[in-house]
């Protein structure tokens, strides 16, 4: 069953806490369904984010929140998946908050479109409805110091035997020097763990090695490595396939992935050299 990502939250306005909704929408989906759908916001003024905290009720598998491309006016509509490297935040089920380092921020620049993308599963018989969206915490430019930007390389080439359990590895080699400063594992309900490690020359440092849970996926926040131009950020998704078809990549909750969510300062020309 898909559960709600965090505790629903105010959809206007700044909490008492500091947290203000970037961007939200409303939808329903009916019983037994499994569907996407978008919204567009754009921003007047410059914005400067340091931390992010999901916004999903009940049947919202995960929230991908993407540089929008074009000039469309706002909206909300029924879409498709979106995989692409023009990611700034994405969240599933049980991600917690995203807290950056002091005086690093994800800037979004006046003009920017963004887009919502939100991956719906209703597991119930009944209409669903629901409010999904991103709550950002923002600095005042003159406290920023460093840039940040997320990526999410992914693996691919899975297929796991049926009843059986099975792997998949990938590589990010980064085109610039850097500052990692946090990791986002993301699979389905079949991974079992991940494994990430930063190689270089002089050999490899583990950032993460730990279970991976459908309904658990948090953020791992490490403590702030520089990564030089050419190392390579290598990623192994593990899996336990408990069906008796052979399980492969697929943008269902039935199918599989191998993502790693990571977050650096400062951008770089493009995410990953393959």
């Amino acid at each position: 069953m898909v559960e709600e990502q965090n505790p629903p939250a105010t959809t206007s306005g700044t909490s008492t806490d500091g947290w203000t909704t970037l961007i939200d929408t409303k939808w329903e989906i009916g019983g037994g369904i499994e569907n996407y759908w978008c919204a567009t916001k754009t921003f007047h003024e410059d914005l400067y984010i340091n931390a992010f905290r999901p916004l999903g009720s009940t049947g919202t598998h995960h929230t991908l929140l993407l540089w929008a491309s074009g000039s469309s006016p706002d909206s909300e509509s029924v879409c498709g998946p979106t995989l692409d490297q023009s990611l700034l935040f994405a969240s599933g089920v049980g991600t917690d908050d995203l807290v950056f380092p002091e005086g690093v921020a994800l800037k979004i620049p006046a003009g920017t479109q963004l887009l919502l993308n939100l991956h719906l599963f209703n597991t119930t018989t009944d209409p669903l409805p629901g409010i999904s969206g991103t709550l950002v915490k923002t600095l005042d430019p003159s406290e920023v110091k460093q840039e940040a930007e997320m990526i999410m390389p992914g693996a691919p080439g899975i297929s796991v035997p049926p009843n059986s359990p099975g792997s998949v590895q990938g590589d990010c080699t980064f085109p610039g020097d850097a500052t990692l400063m946090s990791v986002w594992p993301h699979m389905h309900k079949y991974g079992t763990h991940m494994r990430v490690t930063h190689q270089t020359g002089a050999g490899e440092v583990t950032l993460h090695d730990a279970p991976f849970s459908f309904t658990e996926q948090k953020n791992y926040p490490i403590t702030p490595v520089q990564v030089l131009a050419g190392d390579r950020i290598h990623y192994e998704c593990s899996y336990m396939n408990t069906t008796s078809k052979t399980l492969g990549f697929g943008t269902s909750s039935d199918d599989e992935m191998c993502f790693l969510g990571l977050y650096r300062y400062p951008k770089l020309a493009s995410a990953c050299q393959f």
